[in-house]
């Protein structure tokens, strides 16, 4: 077996009496009377084997139709020396035939398939094929049997260990879909597939089928959820494994053509999406012209004078930053706002900008050391807890379906979202954040870039290309405006008195940069402007935190013919992915190592995303365990570099 892994929610049955029951159905007539043709497969993972079987000898059932009470006509499990035992009743043999050579041992994961093609029967366990037969060509009927995951009720055989991926096919499967079933890459709409259960909810007592039929699943006992390691074979597009897909290359790597800031283009604000404002490459370059500068005069330093922490958007994803932030309290022993000089942050990242510099206002503190009301893994926990509270669906909406949210309304109503982020930024105004803070927004009816500033000073309101608001705004005010993507969120309007309509209607600030580092240096150039200080390239410490890059792909001949209403969201995404990366790749290139102990000033903590891990809107419980494993996994991977970095932030 491959050993490279990734992690899943999956469901440990206890061989006890932990069973699923999906319900007295012939699923779809694929276990009805006169059934020719079939295949079921899946993964299991057996923890012990037992000697018991059932009556038909079947031992450590995980999947049957059978009852004491009524007809069976199936049974899979395992006999005690790890090879498949397959039961058809095909009302002839009535017997349990067994297929392999122990190639389902304890302990780890198997693939396996049962192919019933006219009573021939093809068996794949790993990568081993078996064949053999039964005297019937068709299934015998199980009138009142329920189909079962995890035992048989005909004798009470139950299976200890995982099962996950098992899915159920009208007709006999060729070798290359045997295959792709293999691989996990199902979507739930194949021609054919009657059922197929991952089994990866993580909490409740229902088992989703992913195909349209609803054949959903009850637990019985109490079965446990919990994280478990996945060989490769089986990651879908749901997952991530630990290595970079080597067939989709990063963005960053995309070349951008250098450019320099003239003289006509100098404001003391970034001014991003408009036409007579600097690009996000001329943005960049103002803040590194002075590398060559630097190298050439040999003025180095390994004590940055500015330290920034830049974070990007991505909806749910923003629980990846959140993990990394909390190792660096962890390592540092310090709340994240005393760590930098100015933390910028775009959606997602705004609210953590935003809640990790929110001051901890307590009447009885002896003292005036600033506090921070939370830490970043308080973050986390809001991910954890509230993601589906954020992104909100009503039932009735739910039935409405997506054509419904992509023709006529946002996907979500802002109530609930606003009410999470009344909770964790309330009414705090913008100006008490114990460090500067700086996040971005868009006003579309003025159609210029609006930034939220913590710091009164630079406010700005009379320009007519950009807009810096501090006074009479809040926390919440900016991490609501900050996150409403549109077709996901409206608008969200705050009142001012800076406008004759009397308020601004905002939107998500990834429309403009979901990968704010580039405007955080221009920032924190403004901010020594203001002091009559130069800030050089060596002089500023950075670290950006993505929230995944995508690595899905758009085939030509599937995308070719596609219009708006298919083009919407995977817009949205090639857009804010494309465009963080590019900052991203550039700021690589112009920010190199240039201090005489040869440390890095720019750190940027990334990682790859595989189909609906790259979902902004994914609430679901193993859907967030994922990503949140994936950030561990960035932690493990470069912990160096991160001491490194603790180190020159503590300095």
């Amino acid at each position: 077996m491959n050993s490279s892994i990734y992690t899943q929610l999956t469901l440990t049955f206890d061989g006890q009496d932990d069973y699923i029951d999906i319900g007295q159905t012939d699923l779809g007539g694929v276990l009805a009377k006169g059934s020719s043709e079939l295949t079921i497969s899946g993964w299991v993972k057996p923890q012990n084997l037992s000697q018991e079987t059932s009556n038909h000898g079947t031992g450590n059932v995980f999947f049957a139709r059978a009852s004491d009470d009524d007809n069976d006509n199936l049974e899979l499990g395992i006999s005690p020396e790890g090879n498949l035992d397959v039961y058809f009743d095909e009302n002839q043999d009535d017997i349990t035939k067994t297929f392999g050579q122990g190639e389902l041992s304890v302990g780890q994961w198997h693939f396996f398939s049962v192919v019933f093609n006219k009573g021939k029967v093809t068996v794949h366990l790993d990568d081993n094929q078996y064949t053999g037969s039964f005297n019937g060509s068709s299934l015998d009927q199980a009138v009142g049997s329920p189909v079962t995951i995890g035992a048989t009720l005909h004798s009470d055989i139950y299976f200890n260990g995982q099962i996950t991926h098992l899915s159920v096919w009208n007709y006999a499967c060729s070798q290359d879909e045997i295959q792709q079933h293999r691989s996990g890459d199902l979507k739930g709409t194949e021609t054919g597939l009657t059922a197929y259960w991952i089994l990866n909810e993580g909490k409740g007592n229902t088992i989703e089928d992913q195909t349209a039929n609803a054949h959903h699943g009850t637990l019985h006992g109490q079965p446990q959820w919990g994280i478990a390691e996945m060989p490769s074979e089986i990651v879908p597009q749901s997952s991530n494994p630990k290595e970079k897909p080597e067939e989709t290359p990063s963005n960053s790597e995309a070349e951008v053509p250098d450019q320099k800031l003239t003289s006509s283009e100098t404001e003391t604000a970034p001014q991003p999406a408009t036409q007579e404002s600097l690009s996000s490459n001329e943005a960049i370059s103002a803040a590194t012209p002075s590398v060559e500068a630097a190298q050439e005069s040999g003025s180095t330093t390994t004590k940055p004078q500015y330290k920034i922490l830049a974070i990007d958007g991505g909806g749910i994803r923003g629980i990846i930053p959140a993990v990394i932030l909390a190792e660096i309290e962890k390592r540092t022993q310090k709340p994240t706002f005393s760590l930098f000089d100015l933390i910028a942050g775009t959606s997602t990242g705004g609210i953590l900008a935003l809640g990790l510099t929110k001051p901890l206002l307590d009447s009885t503190a002896s003292d005036s050391t600033p506090k921070a009301q939370y830490t970043a893994e308080e973050f986390i926990n809001m991910y954890l807890d509230k993601g589906d509270e954020i992104f909100y669906e009503p039932f009735f909406e739910q039935l409405l379906g997506p054509i419904e949210d992509l023709l006529f309304q946002p996907k979500y109503a802002s109530s609930t979202r606003e009410e999470v982020l009344r909770q964790y930024l309330g009414d705090t105004p913008l100006e008490k954040c114990l460090t500067e803070v700086f996040v971005t927004s868009y006003d579309i009816e003025q159609r210029i870039p609006i930034f939220f500033t913590s710091k009164v000073g630079k406010q700005q309101i009379e320009s007519r290309r950009f807009r810096k608001l501090c006074r009479g705004f809040t926390l919440k005010d900016a991490g609501m405006a900050t996150s409403s993507l549109p077709t996901y969120f409206p608008p969200y309007r705050v009142h001012t008195t800076q406008n004759n309509s009397g308020y601004y209607a905002l939107i998500d600030g990834g429309i403009i940069a979901n990968n704010p580092t580039a405007l955080a240096i221009m920032e924190a150039e403004d901010s020594a402007a203001k002091q009559g200080k130069t800030l050089h390239a060596e002089d500023i410490l950075i670290v950006s935190l993505g929230t995944g890059s995508l690595t899905e792909t758009y085939k030509y001949d599937e995308v070719k013919n596609w219009g708006l209403l298919q083009w919407t969201r995977p817009l949205l995404n090639l857009v804010f992915d494309g465009g963080s990366e590019v900052i991203a790749g550039q700021l690589e290139r112009s920010l190199k190592t240039i201090n005489k102990e040869d440390l890095s000033l720019y750190y940027r903590f990334q990682t790859f995303l595989t189909g609906e891990l790259g979902v902004i809107d994914n609430t679901q419980i193993g859907n967030i365990m994922q990503l949140k494993t994936l950030a561990e996994e960035i932690i493990e991977e470069r912990t160096e570099e991160i001491d490194q970095l603790c180190d020159l932030l503590t300095k």
